[in-house]
């Protein structure tokens, strides 16, 4: 059952059940923590509630309800709800140097201000990347800087890690000093970071190579839905287990490369690690492998990177499930800094900031 609801010029059908459910009077939600007020026997009712009567009153709504409540709404709120009409800030999909140009390079000493704070947030959920300019290149002044946003994300390398000659515990490709592969971080967990921080500590002025890499995964994505639509498909439907086996740790997980929105089919991560795949067949495999070819064919075009020396004072923030990042290999001495943020923490953030509903 549903009711009709005129808002600016449109009109727009309301399911009831959902409606009634979203009373927001003081019978039915708890405005101090924020929780509906309900039960087993409540939400049963619900389902088969009836509408005895309505009226839309300028900004309001009045509905009677057959069970003998009456809820009110406004009329706005309801629209913007129903219709996922909220606060939202697009993606502009990167290309090459717009990696570097683009985002907001935001002075540490900023950050203290909801309006620096604001600048860097908005960087990263727009382009994927945001820079932090003069930070003392220490751990310490690292990790104060990140708490502006989120406190680090304590997963199995620690809440703040160093990458540098000396570790000898992570058997990880990262901490040799190889070429690496653009990629993403964290494939194999199911709450995998959202944020990958870096900030150079030291470089030997002797060394060679050591080129950081950034790639807009969302733009390899649409160009591979652009050249082949069955391809990009494929990636959104067949699961890719990948793992990080150390000492004391085996972590597996098995997601598509491209994960898809099911409200807005808009691009929501990508999930690429060539290095980290476990050796279980893929479904359909042979439309996998095709599939998965294209996408590593496209990630090897120059014109999609940036290509940069981290440097002492500068905090680089990416998005990690939309940039791909990787390395050049280097010799000399390479110490950095780094440390990652949770999906969730940053989307409160953004929030709290008004950059999202």
């Amino acid at each position: 059952m549903a009711i009709s609801l005129e808002f600016e010029g449109k009109s727009i059908s309301i399911n009831t059940t959902w409606l009634y459910e979203s009373c927001r009077c003081e019978q039915c939600y708890d405005a101090t923590s924020k929780s509906r007020i309900t039960s087993i026997q409540q939400f049963l009712e619900a389902v088969n509630i009836k509408v005895n009567k309505y009226e839309q009153e300028n900004d309001s709504l009045h509905v009677e309800w057959s069970n003998g409540h009456a809820s009110t709404y406004d009329v706005k709120w309801v629209f913007d709800t129903w219709t996922s009409n909220g606060v939202k800030l697009e993606p502009y999909t990167c290309v090459g140097k717009e990696l570097e140009s683009l985002p907001a390079r935001v002075d540490a000493n900023s950050l203290i201000t909801t309006e620096g704070q604001r600048e860097l947030v908005r960087s990263i959920l727009k382009y994927g990347i945001g820079v932090i300019t003069n930070v003392e290149p220490t751990l310490e002044a690292t990790e104060k800087v990140i708490r502006h946003i989120a406190k680090p994300y304590d997963l199995m390398f620690g809440p703040m890690w160093i990458v540098g000659p000396n570790e000898k515990y992570h058997k990880d490709p990262a901490y040799s000093n190889g070429s690496l592969v653009a990629h993403n971080d964290n494939t194999y967990l199911n709450d995998g970071a959202g944020l990958q921080v870096f900030h150079m500590l030291e470089r030997d002025n002797n060394g060679t190579g050591g080129l950081s890499t950034a790639v807009d995964g969302f733009k390899v994505a649409e160009i591979l839905k652009q050249e082949n639509h069955l391809h990009f498909k494929c990636l959104t439907e067949i699961d890719v287990e990948t793992e990080y086996v150390n000492l004391d740790s085996h972590y597996k997980w098995s997601e598509p490369v491209i994960k898809i929105n099911s409200t807005t089919n808009d691009i929501n991560q990508i999930r690429f690690n060539i290095y980290d795949r476990t050796c279980q067949p893929q479904s359909r495999i042979t439309e996998f492998y095709a599939s998965y070819a294209h996408f590593v064919e496209i990630l090897k075009r120059e014109e999609l990177y940036w290509e940069y020396a981290l440097q002492p004072g500068t905090v680089v923030i990416y998005n990690n499930w939309r940039i791909l990042h990787g390395r050049t290999a280097f010799t000399g001495k390479r110490v950095f800094v780094g440390c990652y943020v949770s999906t969730a923490e940053f989307l409160s953030k953004a929030r709290t900031l008004g950059l999202i509903s």
